[in-house]
């Protein structure tokens, strides 16, 4: 029996299952999110809408800006609404070109995509005092620039004896502390929920095949929760929790809330209107805090607004600080494989200062692992193409008496200790780690700009020049699926090379598919970003070796050669 069918369907099924799944299941049309209505009905919907409702606050409010500047950030927080507004992510940049702009992540409302973070507090019904909003013109009370090593603190006086603060700081990476007091001066005692919000215009149009999770995400107490943009559109996403954090994810970014408060909040995820503009914010509300003339009220919240670097998300959730943060990176189906082949690639990157040569060494380190387990197959294969002809002679006598041909077949497997699956399982173990590491490359941010060597300076996006616009020499705008590069090409090839180590298929229709095969392949990767391209062209080869190798040592003859000059002599 020949192995070669099994090899096709399972290399069909892998990219079936990789692209079937964005037509079935297509990349929802994004939309998002915002704390919602209050914890219960003693809220006041008067005072919380005038937080919710109000995403332009260019009309009233032109307050200035607190600068921002730390090794990792910079930007600034508006003194209107004592918002972070305005965040450029230092260490990357918009375009592999030295001199693009750093990445702009968070915006105010001058920018096309404002996107911002808010804290404040919500009075309950009936309240007949003033709460800042986002109209509201702080003052600084102390610090000039915010820093990992320097705080500021913001001010506002509602004029009725209560005096608002906000303590922002910020630590050597991407996590801001907001530490809200109010001192009540007045000659009555206050209750008041403190809320805090993440609020954006637009949602950014990643290519993730809907195979990685953007938007709305929150690990609340021991579970974590993953919304589509698409399902809050017409309906409100809830959820109480006591420790966890919630916030929205990006491809490379990501932002989130969290509180060392320790008392009961609801989350909300939500879309808003503004006219013929959508508005979405996902945030929470805490519980009642009362303070008595002359006390104070206080929460402590957290905003991470930064890049999704695997170290730095890791050491937030060791340490505690926001639990299980290591979920804001969604590794994809294969999470089990993904993570431990990103720890790996790391570490071979350290020594080689190379993802792409990280790449080679990480394939021959996946093919030493598993050389024991697929070379046991290989030699199964190497048998089953020994007994070749005498299955061949078998279908002959046979062929019309199923019954007798399926119990002839079996004898031979048994006296030549034959198991014919087992030639599947060299493809079995490369699934799963394609798809691995095509995750890996698809959602860690290490990877992004990554370059390997020459044209390639981007390790996570796919190929820049064809073989269709003479390999960039010609400025032409080809489709994606032109976009056939030199590693395209040489994956094509070595997937040409071990269909012809196995005997050329007797069925007309299977040898056009095999005929073909490699074609389309090169095609479905021109989609692909050019590592994974260069991972399968270099394991391909591999492959080829390693099979040519045991088959030499079996006494097999190289199907390869024979199968080649068959072809070439049809052709003469």
């Amino acid at each position: 029996m020949n192995d070669a069918p099994r090899y096709l369907f399972a290399m069909i099924l892998a990219m079936v299952v990789l692209f079937g799944w964005q037509i079935i299941f297509p990349p929802e049309s994004r939309n998002t999110v915002d704390v919602s209505s209050a914890l219960d009905e003693n809220v006041s919907i008067q005072n919380y809408q005038k937080e919710e409702v109000t995403p332009n606050t260019s009309v009233a409010c032109y307050g200035d800006r607190v600068p921002i500047n730390s090794d990792r950030v910079t930007g600034s927080v508006s003194l209107c609404g004592a918002k972070i507004d305005e965040i450029y992510l230092k260490n990357f940049r918009t375009s592999t070109k030295d001199n693009s702009d750093f990445v702009k992540f968070f915006q105010s409302n001058q920018d096309e995509n404002p996107y911002w973070a808010e804290s404040g507090w919500i009075a309950p019904r009936g309240a007949e005092f003033n709460l800042p909003d986002s109209n509201s013109l702080w003052s600084v009370e102390s610090g000039q620039i915010l820093t990992q090593y320097d705080p500021i603190t913001l001010v506002w006086d509602n004029g009725m004896g209560l005096i608002f603060r906000q303590i922002i700081s910020l630590d050597e990476n991407y996590l801001f502390s907001i530490n809200q007091e109010i001192t009540n001066n007045s000659i009555s005692s206050i209750t008041l929920f403190p809320y805090q919000q993440l609020s954006r215009k637009n949602i950014p149009q990643g290519q993730t095949l809907g195979l990685l999770h953007e938007g709305p995400t929150g690990w609340f107490d021991d579970k974590l929760e993953e919304v589509d943009y698409d399902d809050i559109e017409d309906e409100v996403y809830r959820k109480e929790f006591v420790s966890g954090w919630l916030g929205l994810r990006d491809k490379y970014w990501a932002s989130a809330l969290s509180s060392n408060d320790t008392d009961r909040k609801q989350a909300n995820f939500k879309v808003s209107k503004s006219g013929d503009e959508d508005y979405y914010r996902v945030g929470f509300t805490g519980d009642a805090i009362t303070a008595s003339p002359g006390g104070k009220l206080v929460s402590n919240g957290m905003v991470f607004i930064g890049a999704k670097e695997v170290n730095i998300i890791e050491k937030y959730a060791e340490d505690k600080i926001l639990p299980r943060f290591d979920l804001i990176i969604d590794w994809g189906w294969f999470y089990f494989l993904a993570k431990p082949l990103f720890y790996v690639l790391d570490f071979l990157f350290s020594y080689s200062g190379n993802f792409g040569v990280a790449i080679l060494l990480l394939t021959v380190l996946i093919k030493t692992v598993f050389f024991p387990v697929v070379n046991r197959s290989y030699v199964q294969m190497a048998k089953m193409r020994k007994v070749q002809p005498e299955i061949t002679k078998l279908r002959e006598v046979y062929g019309d008496d199923r019954q007798r041909m399926a119990q002839e077949m079996q004898s031979l497997y048994k006296k030549e200790e034959l198991k014919p699956l087992s030639g599947c399982l060299p493809v079995l173990i490369q699934i799963p780690v394609f798809f691995a590491l095509y995750n890996v490359l698809l959602v860690t941010i290490e990877m992004r700009h990554a370059p390997f060597f020459g044209w390639i300076r981007d390790l996570s996006a796919p190929d820049p020049i064809s073989l269709f616009n003479g390999f960039g020499l010609i400025n032409w705008e080809l489709p994606q699926f032109l976009m056939i590069g030199i590693f395209h090409l040489l994956f094509g090839l070595t997937f040409f090379l071990q269909t012809k180590l196995n005997p050329t298929p007797a069925d007309p229709i299977q040898k056009t598919l095999f005929t073909w095969m490699p074609v389309f392949m090169i095609f479905i990767a021109a989609n692909f970003p050019v590592g994974l391209v260069i991972y399968w062209a270099w394991n391909g080869l591999l492959s080829i070796l390693q099979q040519m190798y045991i088959m030499k040592r079996q006494g097999t003859e190289i199907a390869l050669f024979t199968n080649i000059n068959k072809n070439s002599d049809k052709n003469e």
